[in-house]
Parts: structure tokens; sequence; C-alpha cells
């Protein structure tokens, strides 16, 4: 299938777009090559690459630089993903993935299914709901096909934005104590971008099938979702040393983790990078960077 892919040469993209090419006809688009608020700018890329899928990864990231940049986030994430749907009904392309979030789900003792409710906690989490809201809109009054993909907290070799597996590796390598919010007893779950690029290559070949109008959304993880206590003795017993401390709750003192039934059972999809594997990729990658 010809598929195009916005913000291909970000993190996710990066993997999802060589993974693709080895079954597909792929290009790819950054922001220097298309702007997604530039909604004509958009109509012609699309026109002139005539996919029958579009995979939009396209977006700003991280709760925190949201929160300072509100503004830009909303247009960007939400804006833009509109920019992009009304391009394809423009142009005619026919199905949508969409790569969105678990922050949606916001926080809960309890494992996320696709059916819980949203509750957003910062302006990041807001405009993928708001996104996601958009191409359900888009399948009922327009008869796009669409995916909803929400992975936990990517986390791999080179990531970007800040999570607990890549402080607790760093601060473990440097031999200072790992710091956790509270008692350490909330919960979280994570993911390696070659599984995310698994999930993307396996929603392709579902959403081909599926009727006009038509949206499903899964969610993806590990399968596992350690609490802060676990993860810090994981990272202290791989790294073999350091210690773990307690220190006082935060506003990152929640647990947010999710079930992946619905991705196995629908997309045929199983997580193959475990939790101890991430980090021992990560301890792995951080002292080949300090060796350098």
């Amino acid at each position: 299938m010809r598929i195009h892919v916005t913000g291909g040469a970000g993190f996710l993209g990066r993997h999802i777009v060589p993974l693709l090419r080895g079954r597909h006809q792929v290009d790819a688009s950054d922001r220097a090559q298309m702007d997604v608020t530039n909604y004509e700018a958009v109509c012609d890329t699309l026109r002139a690459a005539r996919p029958e899928i579009v995979i939009h990864l396209a977006a700003l990231c991280g709760a925190q630089p949201s929160r300072e940049s509100p503004v830009e986030f909303y247009q960007v994430n939400t804006q833009g993903a509109v920019n992009v749907l009304e391009a394809c009904r423009r142009v005619g392309v026919p199905r949508f993935i969409l790569a969105s979030s678990m922050t949606v789900f916001g926080a809960g003792d309890e494992a996320m299914t696709e059916e819980s409710p949203f509750a957003p906690r910062h302006p990041y989490a807001v405009t993928k709901v708001a996104a996601e809201l958009a191409l359900r809109n888009y399948g009922r009054c327009f008869g796009i096909a669409g995916h909803i993909l929400r992975p936990t907290l990517v986390v791999g070799e080179g990531y970007k934005e800040p999570h607990a597996v890549g402080d607790f590796v760093e601060t473990g390598l440097s031999g200072r104590d790992i710091t956790l919010f509270g008692d350490g007893s909330h919960r979280r779950d994570f993911i390696h971008p070659e599984d995310v690029a698994r999930a993307f290559a396996a929603s392709v070949e579902r959403l081909a099938t599926l009727p006009p109008g038509a949206v499903e959304s899964f969610n993806f993880s590990t399968g596992e979702a350690p609490s802060m206590v676990e993860l810090a003795e994981l990272v202290i017993s791989l790294a073999g040393h350091g210690r773990r401390v307690l220190g006082p709750r935060s506003e990152q003192s929640f647990s947010l983790y999710t079930r992946i039934d619905r991705a196995r059972e629908l997309l045929g999809w199983q997580p193959r990078i475990r939790t101890a594997d991430i980090v021992t990729r990560l301890l792995t990658h951080h002292q080949k960077a300090s060796a350098a």
C-alpha cells in the first residue's frame, strides 16, 4: 500500500518508517517539508503523494512543555491533526492512523483499557483527546476509517523526553542515590520504540480490512507495570550498584498503566522487549556514550 507518514523524522518515525518500507510504498514528511499547521501545504503534500493510508505522528510532546506553551501545542497537535484529516477528506485518502497517548486517561490505580474515561492532566493530553475525537468524527461524518494507537511511555536508546527509566539509569550509573517520589508504590508501564513500530505495522494490516467510517483504538505497553520501588531495584540490580531512597510526594506520584488484551487479540501483536530489556539497553547505551 501507499503510505504517508507525517513526523517521519521524529523519535518514533525513525523506527516506524524503515519497518514499513520493508512491506509497503512509504514516503514521509517532517516539519521542514510540511508544517501541519499550514492546511494548504498539507493538501499539496498529500495530493502529490496520493497515499492510501496516512500515519499521523507529527506532534509536540511533553507534559511540562505543554504547560509552558499551551497555545503552540493546541495549534500543532489538535489543529494540525484536523488539518491532516481534512486534507485526507479533500484529497480522497480513505484511511488514517493517529498516534495518540496513554496520557489521555490521566491516572488511576487500575489498569486502563481502551474504554476507560478520558481524564487528561495537562495540555498535551488534552490535545490528544481532541485529536482522537476529531478522527472519530471524521469517521462518522466522512467515512474515513481509522485507528487510534496509544503507546504508553516510549523508552529507548536516544530518547529525548524525560522519564523515570532514563532518570533512574543515569542516576544509578553516576553513583548517586535514586530518589523516589513518595513511597514509590505508584505504577507505570513502558514500551520500546521497536515494539511501537511493530504495532503500527500490525495496525496497517488490520486497517486495510475495515469498512469505511470504522474507527478502532488500541493501547500498547510491555504488559508489565512495575512500581517505582520495583523499577529502582531493577536498575540497581542490572547496574550492579546504587541504592534507592524515599523523597517527598510530588505531582508525579500517580499510577498510569494499561492492559494490552485488545492489541493481542485483534492485531496479533505481542511486546518483544520487556522492561528489564529496556533498562539493559539504556545502561549499555549510556556506558558506550560515556566511553566514547
